[in-house]
Formats: structure tokens, C-alpha cells, sequence
């Protein structure tokens, strides 16, 4: 992932990534040598999430858990009954509310930023060339084909100043 920003070093800007990627070593790498910050949700199976933000039957619904450290903010929101959302933030630093919905401020900004990663997976899944292996390097080796066709995608439908192009 640090290559992938590697032409990123103004710093001053928000990176959302899949929640594959995300992690704390992620975040604090990221924060520390290119000043960029980090929001988004974590996968369940993650060492790094404490027991306590994982999903419980005695949470009540809309509840939140916030932890901190000196760069990092772990939320844990829970929307439905035994289901829990954890999202760690280099951005946030406190644990703001919103009026309105009554999540958390880093739900509301994970889901105003997401546009382009939902849209890149649905495009992805659409035609995808992914096949069923269990080995972890062709997995990733397919993922790479696809992201790599959307972009090819993107970048022809922009030389060609076509609006809409499509993939098939």
C-alpha cells in the first residue's frame, strides 16, 4: 500500500482503502512518512481489534465504543442486534456524534468518501476475470488484472472524450 501512494507527498490528504487493507500499521506508516491519514472500517478477524468491539448480545442497538491512542481512533457502532461495525481513523480525534443520524462522525465521513472504491469493486465484479483457486498470489493476481482493466477504462474513455463507455 505505500508504494501505491508513494507519489503522494504533500500530505494533507485522506486515503479510504478497502477493508483488506486496512490496519493499524497501515495508518501509522502512513501518518508518520507521507502525512496522509487513514478512514475506514476494519474486518472482524483482525488481532488488532480489542474483544470489546467486537459484536456482543448485551450492546444495544445504536450504541457506540470509542478508543484512542496518540495518532489513532477506534469506533465501534452497533447498527442491528449482534452486529458490529469497527472503524479505525487517523483523521478523527474525538467522538463526535451526529445530531441527525446518530452515528458517529467517522461513519458519516466513511460514507461520503466511498463513492470510488464501491463503484471500482462493482465494476470489477461486473466482468471480472477472478476463477476459483486457493492460492493467495493468483487471487491477488486476478484483483491486479481487473483493477488494471478499469483503469484502461478510464484512462481511453478520457483520451477519447467519450462520456460513456462500455467495458464489454
Amino acid at each position: 500500500m505505500d508504494q501505491l501512494v508513494s507519489d503522494q507527498d504533500r500530505g494533507g490528504r485522506n486515503v479510504t482503502t478497502d477493508n483488506f487493507f486496512t490496519s493499524i500499521g497501515l495508518a501509522n506508516l502512513l501518518k508518520n512518512k507521507k502525512k496522509l491519514t487513514l478512514v475506514w472500517t476494519m474486518k472482524q478477524n483482525k488481532r488488532e481489534i480489542p474483544q470489546e468491539f467486537k459484536p456482543a448480545r448485551q450492546r444495544d442497538e445504536n450504541s457506540s465504543i470509542f478508543g484512542f491512542t496518540k495518532d489513532l481512533t477506534f469506533v465501534s457502532y452497533v447498527p442491528k442486534k449482534n452486529i458490529s461495525v469497527v472503524l479505525l481513523s487517523s483523521f478523527h480525534h474525538d467522538s463526535a456524534i451526529c445530531r441527525d443520524s446518530g452515528k458517529p462522525e467517522i461513519i458519516e465521513y466513511c460514507n461520503k468518501t466511498k463513492g470510488a472504491a464501491d463503484m471500482l469493486n462493482q465494476m470489477c465484479a461486473r466482468y471480472t476475470v477472478q476463477r476459483a483457486t486457493r492460492r493467495r498470489k493468483m487471487a491477488m493476481i486476478y484483483g491486479m488484472i481487473n483493477i488494471a482493466a478499469v483503469n484502461a477504462l478510464v484512462i481511453y474513455a478520457h483520451n477519447m472524450r467519450k462520456d460513456q463507455v462500455r467495458r464489454r
